[in-house]
């Protein structure tokens, strides 16, 4: 079994592409399925579905291969930096996803944080949907996650980083101030148009998973505009289309520029955590463990 027959596989099962794979590798697509095709033939089985038109899919096989594959070459590459002595000077790419708001308003301090102790590692980050993120890790693409919402997997492990809470977000005035300290009840949200974020986003998730357990019901709005961008739903607020409920991380730009207030809401429980998630199973290459074991000390600083 050839390290690069390995190397090429797992290439094309995270970018699900032979040509990216290719260039990946600054070799030539035909040189990526040689590779691979001489891999499925050694082990016996077919690791990728090439029937698909628009992409090459993991088998069965592929997808249990993939686990050893990814522990091998990161096997390899931590063995090569240990016998170098290197260890304490990890370079190279961290593959980061994360969704918006851990993204946006958590991860630039953390890895600017980082950077001033470990200049030479690089990142390469993608902000995407809490679903898209999770699925990233699963498969590989990414070496950490960040995102705002648990889905129980015994292959994934969590680490709670920050606390966070949905809010209602208006603009000035057009929301009465609530005489309750508490905030305002929750069937204030139905007297007004909701500006909402995508199906797969963690808020959204969130929201009508406690909105479900309440006599409210989505359906009872006024009406609703979906925009699957954060800074998006903020600026509409900001004019004025209606009202969010957002992470109160994500408006403290708004209220400190006075474009927008925010409102805790009373009886449901909108509190929630930003976590660092990873693959259990898979072996990090040095310069993902460094960032990995940073933040996760600096969380016990802060905890």
């Amino acid at each position: 079994m050839d390290i690069e027959q390995i190397r090429a596989f797992v290439n094309v099962a995270s970018l699900r592409s032979f040509s990216e794979a290719a260039e990946k590798m600054f070799i030539s697509q035909p040189s990526v399925s040689v590779r691979i095709k001489a891999l499925e033939e050694e082990l016996g089985v077919l690791l990728l579905d090439r029937s698909k038109a628009r992409e090459p899919v993991l088998t069965e096989a592929g997808q249990t291969f993939l686990d050893y594959a990814y522990s091998i070459i990161n096997l390899q590459e931590e063995c090569r930096e240990k016998l170098s002595g290197q260890r304490e000077e990890a370079t190279g790419m961290v593959y980061i996803g994360a969704s918006t708001v851990p993204g946006i308003y958590l991860l630039p301090q953390l890895l600017s944080d980082f950077k001033k102790k470990a200049g030479s590692i690089e990142f390469n980050v993608n902000i995407l949907d809490t679903s898209a993120v999770l699925e990233g890790v699963l498969n590989y693409s990414y070496d950490l996650g960040f995102v705002g919402l648990v889905k129980e997997d015994d292959r994934l492990t969590y680490t709670s980083l920050a606390d966070d809470e949905l809010v209602l977000c208006a603009r000035p005035g057009l929301v009465p101030k609530p005489g309750h300290e508490e905030g305002v009840p929750v069937e204030i949200i139905f007297k007004y148009h909701l500006l909402m974020r995508e199906k797969g986003s963690a808020t959204r998730q969130l929201l009508e998973k406690k909105l479900s357990e309440t006599d409210f019901d989505l359906d009872s709005l006024p009406g609703v505009t979906y925009i699957n961008n954060l800074e998006g739903i903020k600026q509409a607020v900001r004019e004025g289309l209606g009202v969010a409920v957002i992470s109160k991380l994500s408006a403290r730009d708004l209220v400190t520029a006075g474009a927008a207030e925010v409102f805790p809401i009373r009886d449901v429980d909108l509190k929630r955590n930003l976590y660092l998630v990873y693959h259990r199973s898979r072996v990090l290459g040095g310069a993902a463990i460094k960032l990995r074991d940073f933040i996760l000390e600096q969380h016990r600083g802060m905890a």
